[in-house]
């Protein structure tokens, strides 16, 4: 008979290899994160802080508004619609104003915006401070996401920006796997004890990176551009609209952004509540989260980080193509195992495509206007805000199965658009960029290099 001491040492040489590999992701993870300067390894930490608080607040705020202000939904519907709509809009001139005001400075205003607004709609009592309130919270979101960007892409090379765009991607669905526990709790305690803490968190983000203007690395200076960025508005608007490539590029963001946004809490729970019913639906939704999340965390920041500009469009096409084996799988799933392998399919898609926006965007933009262009790129959240006004439509005068192709073909047109823009001609060029052509006039030496060698390889991929 074996003793317990043997039965025990058994065990753990059983579960040794699991550890192993635990191990191994935690000390390259730490590893990574220490590669990263210190700014960043800061700005990294100011995200996460401020991205739980608003874990805590936003996964209760239609019950808030239901009980603080007596709302009805479709009121409440308009309010989180609105807000959000006024936020995207505003994201053009937040890049302006990321162009022109000290990224830190800019990032603390924004932390403390929120944290005022936060405070502010815990205590109104008025639908109409309420909305202005969320849009001040959401516009402010938008403001704080595109310095971060900005100031990421400054103080990292362009080989390593990937990286840490996966890395901060990370951080935000850690936050909102743990933020909502806490929130819901709280909201049980206390109507607007949740935003309370989110004020509290977004006060600490901004002291996170207050100081950041003066710590830069020294070879900061090295990597910001000579050039100038437009003094007015009117002028940046312009040179914008002349960017052949990132016109291309920011609708084929709105429409990955339509196939990806909300999926599962959008289109997936319309198309299951109208074919299944609601019992089913509640069934199979939290699983499908769970498979997301856990995806998201264990796979994000592996495939992130092998993510390069000279690779940029095998990388996209393989994300949207899992998009498209995703929503296949889940046009004919009829069984619990058959939806969660859809749903891994799709997530491996997700934490593809997500850094490779960012990085299509780093490749094109100059320097001087980085802010500027990043801004543009916001306006692909019209993408998400749109998917659940279609797919109600689809699913309400045509077959579920109409829904489904629309979302491919979505995913293939954003995959077309991705295509043109890499081949697209450079703003004020006269001919198409060849290969061995910069990329962006404006960039430095090494991006040069770096955009040249990404067009010359993806040029032989297609």
């Amino acid at each position: 008979m074996k003793s317990a001491s043997s039965v025990n040492r058994h065990r753990l040489d059983r579960m040794s290899p699991l550890r192993r590999l635990l191990s191994g992701m935690r000390s390259g993870l730490q590893h990574d994160v220490l590669v990263f300067p210190a700014p960043v390894r800061r700005l990294l930490a100011s995200s996460f802080v401020f991205v739980i608080g608003r874990a805590f607040a936003l996964p209760v705020m239609v019950l808030f508004l239901t009980r603080q202000l007596g709302l009805s939904q479709h009121a409440i519907g308009w309010i989180l619609g609105g807000s959000m709509l006024v936020a995207t809009a505003s994201g053009v001139f937040s890049g302006y104003l990321a162009d022109r005001i000290p990224k830190p400075r800019l990032m603390a205003w924004a932390c403390v915006l929120v944290a005022l607004s936060s405070l502010l709609l815990s205590l109104t009592a008025y639908a109409w401070l309420a909305f202005l309130m969320l849009a001040l919270i959401e516009s402010a979101l938008v403001l704080r996401s595109i310095a971060l960007k900005s100031m990421l892409a400054e103080y990292l090379s362009p080989a390593e920006r990937a990286r840490a765009f996966s890395m901060n991607y990370l951080l935000i669905n850690l936050a909102f796997a743990l933020g909502p526990l806490f929130g819901t709790w709280l909201f049980g305690w206390a109507l607007a004890a949740p935003l309370w803490i989110a004020a509290g968190f977004a006060l600490l983000a901004s002291w996170l990176v207050q100081n950041l203007a003066v710590t830069a690395p020294a070879d900061a200076a090295l990597q910001r551009p000579a050039a100038v960025a437009p003094a007015r508005f009117r002028d940046t608007l312009r040179d914008l609209r002349q960017d052949r490539r990132l016109l291309s590029f920011t609708i084929a963001s709105m429409l990955t952004s339509f196939v990806f946004g909300r999926f599962i809490t959008g289109y997936l729970s319309q198309y299951l509540i109208s074919s299944q019913g609601v019992q089913a639906a509640a069934d199979l939704l939290p699983a499908m989260l769970m498979v997301n999340t856990i995806g998201v965390v264990g796979l994000q920041y592996l495939i992130g980080k092998r993510i390069q500009a000279q690779s940029f469009l095998r990388w996209i096409s393989l994300g949207i193509m899992m998009y498209v084996l995703g929503l296949t799988g889940f046009m004919f799933a009829d069984q619990r195992w058959q939806w969660m392998l859809a749903t891994a399919l799709f997530t491996v898609g997700e934490v593809i495509v997500i850094p490779c926006e960012f990085l299509c965007i780093d490749m094109i933009a100059p320097p001087a206007q980085r802010g500027s262009y990043y801004g543009v790129q916001s306006l692909a959240t019209l993408g998400t805000a749109l998917n659940p006004v279609v797919s109600g439509y689809l699913l309400t005068h045509f077959s579920a199965h109409s829904m489904f192709m629309a979302l491919i073909s979505a995913a293939l047109a954003g995959l077309l658009c991705y295509v043109l823009g890499m081949r697209a001609q450079a703003r004020g060029s006269a001919k198409p960029v060849a290969p061995g052509k910069v990329l962006c006039s404006a960039c430095p030496r090494a991006e040069q290099r770096m955009a040249s060698t990404a067009v010359r390889s993806l040029r032989g991929f297609f």
